[in-house]
C-alpha cells in the first residue's frame, strides 16, 4: 500500500495533562486527511521554532473528522527536551506536522480472538487500533471484516503503577475484557504484563488467536521468547528513538530477517514501526 506523506500545519485545540508527565494533544489540520491508519505516527514541532530543530515522533491515538476538518489526537509522555516543548503548547498554537509515516497494523481476518498487549505509553497506538477494529473497517477501507460480536478482543495493559495506567477509560469503552498488570501490584495483577499473558496463554486457541503489541523493547523481547514455542502470529510496534522519521538518518536501525539474505538492518521509522515479531533478531 502506497502512502501519501503530507507536510501540513495544524492548530492546537487542546493539550491536556491527564496524569503526571502524560498529556493528550488534539490538533486540527488545515487540510483534510483520510490516510492515517493505526500504528502510524506523525513528526511534530511548534511552527517557527528552531530549538529543538527536529520534529518529535508521536503515535496516533485517534483520528476523526469534523466540520472544521481532520482532528488528530496524540497521547504522549514527557521524557526529554522535545516532548517538554510540546507539553508547553496551548490552544491556538500552530504546529508543523509531517505524516502519516511508517507501516500500520494489518488485520488478520481469519483470527477470531484478537489480543492487544500494551506496556506503558504503548497503550496509545493500540487504543487507536482497538477503536478502529471495533468500527470494523480493514486497512483498505473497502470491505467490512466480521462483525465485532463474532470476534473476541482482549486488551492487556501493563504499567509501573496504577497512576500510569493512562487512557484506561477509552480502552474500557471499546473493550469489555481488559486485563491489568502493575509492577507494584497497585492495580490488577502484580507483576509484568508478559507475566500475566504467560499465565493466560495456555487457555487460548492458537489457531484462532493473534496478538498485537507495543511497549518497551525488553517487553517485546520477552514476548518473543514467550510466543516462540507457539504458532500464534504477532505484530509489534517498536519503540525506538527516531530523528528524521523517513529513514534518512539511519538512527533507528534494528536487526531483522531479510528475504534477500539471512538478516539486514531495517529502519523502524520507514520499514516499521510495525513488524512481524518473528522477523526480529535479538542481539
Amino acid at each position: 500500500m502506497t502512502m501519501t506523506i503530507h507536510l501540513d500545519s495544524g492548530k492546537i485545540i487542546e493539550n491536556e495533562q491527564i496524569a503526571e508527565d502524560y498529556l493528550v494533544m488534539s490538533v486540527l489540520l488545515s487540510t483534510r486527511l483520510d490516510s492515517a491508519l493505526p500504528g502510524q505516527f506523525m513528526m511534530i514541532r511548534k511552527q517557527g521554532v528552531q530549538d529543538p530543530l527536529l520534529r518529535r515522533p508521536l503515535g496516533l491515538y485517534g483520528v476523526f473528522q469534523t466540520e472544521a476538518g481532520t482532528v488528530l489526537e496524540f497521547l504522549y509522555r514527557v521524557v526529554g527536551k522535545g516532548t517538554t516543548a510540546l507539553s508547553r503548547l496551548v490552544a491556538g498554537d500552530t504546529v508543523d506536522i509531517l505524516g502519516p509515516l511508517g507501516k500500520h497494523f494489518d488485520i488478520m481476518p481469519e483470527r477470531s480472538h484478537i489480543i492487544l498487549l500494551a506496556g506503558g505509553i504503548g497503550a496509545a497506538p493500540l487504543s487507536y487500533f482497538l477503536e478502529y477494529l471495533v468500527k470494523h473497517l480493514d486497512p483498505s477501507r473497502e470491505r467490512p471484516i466480521e462483525k465485532p460480536e463474532t470476534r473476541k478482543m482482549t486488551f492487556y495493559y501493563g504499567a509501573e503503577t496504577s497512576s500510569t495506567l493512562v487512557g484506561l477509560e477509552k480502552i474500557k469503552h471499546f473493550c469489555s475484557d481488559v486485563r491489568i498488570a502493575t509492577d507494584d501490584g497497585s492495580a490488577g495483577f502484580k507483576g509484568t504484563i508478559t507475566d500475566l499473558l504467560r499465565r493466560d496463554l495456555p487457555r487460548f486457541d492458537q489457531n484462532k488467536t493473534c496478538i498485537y503489541s507495543c511497549g518497551p523493547t525488553p517487553m517485546i523481547r520477552t514476548l518473543a521468547q514467550l510466543l516462540q514455542p507457539t504458532s500464534i502470529p504477532c505484530r509489534v510496534s517498536m519503540e525506538e528513538r527516531m530523528a528524521c522519521g523517513i529513514g534518512a538518518c539511519l538512527g533507528c536501525s534494528i536487526k531483522v530477517r531479510d528475504p534477500s539474505s539471512e538478516w539486514a538492518y531495517h529502519q523502524v521509522c520507514s520499514d516499521g514501526p510495525v513488524f512481524d515479531l518473528r522477523d526480529l533478531l535479538w542481539k
